[in-house]
């Protein structure tokens, strides 16, 4: 019994010296938004020990009513840029579709000259 003891006191004493003090506490980020994604999916709370990737992340908030609003219009902002990516390629399928009829008109033209 004194041996089980004796470890105990060993860990306790081991998680205490490698305990980690946080001054910084939790913030909020809002990563960059994908297609189908959220404002639940976006914002996140999370601590200096939680893995943050640069490269996704739109911003770092303090406070979650920022991180609320930011995510909000971020998902806004991506919405709209689809929508505009999606009139442009209704565009380009239009104009591509009046060139295949222009060519097939010329086409039947240049045949029945010959």
């Amino acid at each position: 019994m004194k041996l089980t003891d004796l470890l105990n006191e060993i860990e306790e004493a081991e998680l205490k010296t490698n305990e980690v003090i946080d001054e910084i506490g939790k913030f909020f980020i809002v990563k960059k938004p994908t297609k189908g994604s959220t404002k639940d999916d976006i914002m996140q709370e999370v601590t200096v020990f939680d893995e943050i990737r640069m490269d996704e992340v739109k911003g770092c908030y303090k406070q979650k009513s920022d991180a609320s609003r930011v995510a909000t219009e971020a998902i806004k902002e991506y919405e709209s840029m689809m929508k505009e990516v999606e009139t442009a390629m209704e565009e380009f399928r239009g104009a591509k579709k009046d060139i295949e009829e222009k060519k097939k008109v010329a086409k039947e033209k240049i045949q029945s000259l010959k």
